[in-house]
Formats: C-alpha cells, structure tokens, sequence
C-alpha cells in the first residue's frame, strides 16, 4: 500500500534528486536536501528538556531497555526528528508492554499491541487528576494535572498532525462510500488496500467515525472517483484537480472536528454514546489516532519516510518534532505507571509542551 507521487515538474525534479542519491548515495548530497543546521525549525530543540528524574542518580533505577532507545531517539535530533519517533516507539513498545505483563492483564496467554495499549491508556486514565509539581517561575503555574498536560499537547499540534488523521479518516470513507455503490461490480476496491488505521478508527471510535462520515466525509466522498491503480497496490482516489481545494478544506475542517473533541472533553463527563465513553477511551484515542497510526506507516513501510519524502517541507519538520515530544510525553507517563519516575520528575515534560514550533 506504499504511495507513489503524482507526475509533474516540481515532483519530476524531486524524484530525480532522490534517484541520483539512491543510485550514488553520498552523505553531504542527503544532507543538502534537508533545512540546514540552525534553520528556525530546529530551534525547539535548544528549549527541549530531557527526563532526569531524582532516582536515576542511581544507574540500576534506570529502565535499561527503553533507555537504549532513547540514546537512539536522541542521536537523531534535531534533524531527523521522524527517526526519533522512530527510535522513541521502540522505548514506548517495550515500557507499555512491561507494564501491561507486570500487571493483573498478563496472565493472557497473548502478547499484542492493542492490549497492551489498551492497558496502558486505562493506567493513565486513573492518574489523570494526578498533580505535577512545577518549579515556581514568575508568571507560571505551580502545578498542573496530567490531564492539563496532555491537553496542552494536543491544543498544539500542528495542522499537518491532524491532517494525517484526517486524511485517511476522509479516504477510508471515500472508499467505503464507493464499495457500496459499486456492489456486485468489478469496481469494488479491495478492502486489503484501506489503511488499518481507518478500520482501527471506526472500530473503536464509531461515534466520531459516524459523525465525521455523515458531515465531511460524505462531501469528500462525491470528490472522489476511487479505483484500484494499474500496480493494484494503490488505491487512486481520483480528486480532480479543480476540486483539490475542497478536497483540501476538508481535510483541514475534518482535523478541526478531531482536535475539538480532544480539547472540549471534560474529565469524568464520558457516558456511553458519547464521542469518548470514558477517560480511558479518551487517552486511548490520542495513543492510537495520533501516535500509533504514524508508527505503522513508518514501521510497515506503507508511506515514504517522513522527512526524505518528495513532499517534505517546513512544516514536515515541525509535525515531526511534535511528534516526538508528544511521544516523549506519552513515554514518561508510562514511566510514570511504572514507578520509573515520580509526578515531579515530569515537570521537563510540561516545559516541553510549552514549546512552540515555528
């Protein structure tokens, strides 16, 4: 299901750097595609504030594995920020699983991602109102919750975060949408060739799922003219090109709709029939719509890698970066579960969320 560009001069030129590079690799040419060193994007980096919490004086404290990653998280940073995340799932996956096999859960005779996730959102979920300490600074709060914390990430994250969500939210409807017309037909898409992550979306968030379908998703469906491309490894939506600018906007209004019901849930308020039916549902779609879903384009090799991308720009850097520190945060709020580190350790994950990507 990987994802080749379209033709045109602009994209024409990309693809014949990216050839000249692969077939004659050289270390300097790929890093001269890049933003360079010191340009503005890269500037969170000088504000970022890694854990250091108290009991880590003390090596054995450390948790070893997930600390190997983030030697490796590090090391990418600030240029490469999607390899980061990369290095930076590999600590999460090992910590969510420790946790989930440490606890009650684990007496399951399978190990999997989604339990594991599951596990961890509801262990999070009960520390929500958990108070972090924050050194006093002029003007600064003294303390915030960890549920403020993870609100206040979320209110920032870039438009491309939430368009990725959108996107393949919109495009899964689109082909749904198409497969039932078509019924019976040769025209039906195989449904192999829809992201997970637009199944695992409707699957565990059939309320938003419904409402984005019935709003945004039904208009962006009459854009498309979906079909299996000729490789049928592809799906081609077929967006006419006079139509790319609705189609755009509504990837733009559907992120909207997604950030808005992160940012307007109350704590304790989810009862069921609601967009998120708890507090733990609520943390989970976060893990899942804004950090798992990216994990697997990147892991099953279903997209190009962020930043070598044809599309790359600016604003695949910042998205990239909050990314990571989004994760960053979900990392340490394992840590937190685990008994790795103490609600005051976090104070550097708040400093981290205060930081603006330009």
């Amino acid at each position: 299901m990987a994802t080749t560009p379209n033709n045109n001069a602009a994209t024409q030129q990309k693809l014949d750097i990216l050839k000249n590079l692969v077939t004659a690799y050289s270390p300097e040419r790929h890093q001269a595609q890049m933003l360079p060193i010191g340009h503005a994007r890269y500037g969170w980096h000088q504000q970022f504030r890694h854990l250091d919490p108290a009991g880590w004086a003390t090596p054995q404290n450390i948790p070893y594995v997930a600390a190997t990653s983030l030697l490796d998280a590090y090391s990418q940073l600030p240029r490469r920020p999607d390899l980061a995340f990369n290095a930076l799932w590999s600590a999460t996956n090992n910590a969510y699983n420790d946790l989930y096999l440490s606890g009650p859960a684990g007496g399951s005779d399978q190990l999997t991602d989604s339990r594991s996730i599951k596990n961890v959102a509801d262990a999070i979920a009960g520390r929500l109102n958990n108070v972090i300490p924050l050194p006093a600074v002029a003007g600064g709060p003294a303390q915030i919750t960890v549920f403020e914390l993870l609100k206040n990430y979320t209110a920032s994250a870039t438009d491309k975060n939430l368009h990725f969500v959108a996107a393949y939210v919109l495009r899964g409807i689109a082909v749904e949408t198409h497969n039932t017309t078509n019924a019976g037909t040769a025209a039906v898409v195989r449904t192999l060739l829809i992201p997970s992550s637009y199944k695992s979306f409707k699957k565990n968030f059939p309320v938003l799922h419904a409402r984005i379908a019935s709003s945004t998703g039904a208009k962006y469906a009459q854009l498309c003219n979906v079909s299996e491309k000729a490789n049928r490894t592809e799906i081609d939506y077929g967006i006419a090109g006079a139509n790319a600018d609705k189609a755009r906007k509504l990837v733009h209004a559907t992120g909207l709709i997604i950030q808005q019901e992160i940012q307007s849930y109350v704590l304790g308020s989810g009862q069921p029939g609601d967009v998120f039916e708890a507090d733990a549902e609520w943390v989970r779609f976060q893990i899942l719509a804004l950090l798992y879903a990216s994990r697997n384009a990147a892991a099953h090799g279903n997209a190009a890698t962020r930043l070598n991308s044809v599309f790359a720009d600016g604003e695949s850097v910042s998205s990239s970066s909050w990314t990571f520190l989004f994760c960053y945060c979900y990392l340490s709020l394992i840590f937190l579960c685990q008994g790795h580190v103490s609600l005051a350790d976090l104070a550097p994950i708040y400093e981290n969320s205060r930081i603006a990507l330009t």
